[in-house]
């Protein structure tokens, strides 16, 4: 899916209704959980693993939100996520894998994406489950799209070191965007979208890395009370959210900028990048492996 070897496959949040589904469609329901796998019978092994991945995650993102009663969830696996329903094909990126339709707590899987990108289902549906689940912690607020998206990427664990580097590349070369200008929408080029996930999660983490995750579902629970992010983080925090994004991109700016001049030297640069390559081919291969069995 994009220039970053393993691809984020990080759906932008979009709330449009999705009503269609085909009339040959099997569905699972995953007992004792509220939520339902739609898919077409030539997709059973798809639906089979995303069964199992929801049936393991989901207690671990429920607990490290705070969300103690699940609400009903619809997940579909489809052939193309864009051609679902006609009214969402020009609202979803063409380079999406996965997207979560908040509005609707239902998750779209494109199996056709999935199958051909680096990463794989086990980042793809806890990453858009994280979408939903916060959706019912804190139903009466909106979350910038910063917070949002760098919450479901370190739920879904999906930082690497290749993450790291390209990170690192990019508060070095000023194509990485502000987080003061990711509150309401992504980038629309892949390129640059990419680089707005990654300094979403570093602003997510580095905003508990003193305090800790298991503050959390406490800070959550300040947002939800207030009915507004802005509201409740200058209440738990003691500062605004203008004031961290100030703090933050002057942090991450010293902190990347000096490690990246270590790199600059051509020889050691070169070796870097060719570890880098190595690791990102030995993991896209495993991937790889691992969707065609799915396939077969």
């Amino acid at each position: 899916m994009l220039t970053r070897a393993r691809a984020l496959v990080l759906a932008p949040v979009v709330a449009v209704m999705a009503a269609w589904t085909p009339a040959s469609a099997n569905v699972r329901s995953l007992d004792p959980y509220p939520v339902t796998i739609r898919y077409e019978p030539r997709y059973s092994r798809v639906a089979e693993k995303v069964d199992a991945i929801t049936r393991e995650e989901l207690p671990r993102l429920m607990s490290e939100l705070g969300l103690s009663q699940l609400g009903p969830i619809d997940i579909v696996v489809t052939d193309d996520a864009r051609d679902y329903d006609a009214s969402l094909t020009d609202r979803l990126p063409n380079w999406g894998v996965a997207f979560a339709i908040l509005d609707e707590q239902r998750i779209l899987v494109d199996v056709q994406k999935a199958t051909r990108a680096y990463n794989s289902l086990d980042e793809v549906v806890p990453h858009e489950l994280s979408h939903l689940l916060v959706r019912q912690r804190v139903p009466h607020a909106q979350l910038p799209i910063w917070f949002s998206e760098g919450l479901a990427q370190w739920q879904a664990r999906e930082w690497s070191l290749f993450d790291s580097w390209q990170l690192m590349q990019g508060v070095w070369t000023g194509s990485v965007p502000h987080v003061e200008d990711l509150a309401r929408q992504y980038p629309t080029d892949e390129t640059r979208a990419q680089d707005a996930y990654r300094i979403s999660y570093a602003a997510f983490t580095d905003l508990f890395s003193e305090v800790g995750f298991t503050k959390l579902p406490e800070f959550l629970g300040a947002v939800e009370a207030g009915e507004s992010f802005a509201l409740g983080f200058s209440d738990y925090w003691g500062f605004t959210v203008a004031d961290y994004a100030v703090y933050f991109q002057d942090d991450v700016e010293k902190r990347y900028r000096s490690k990246a001049l270590a790199f600059q030297s051509g020889p050691l640069f070169g070796f870097a990048a060719l570890v880098f390559v190595a690791v990102v081919i030995r993991q896209s291969i495993k991937r790889r492996r691992k969707f065609a069995q799915l396939e077969e």
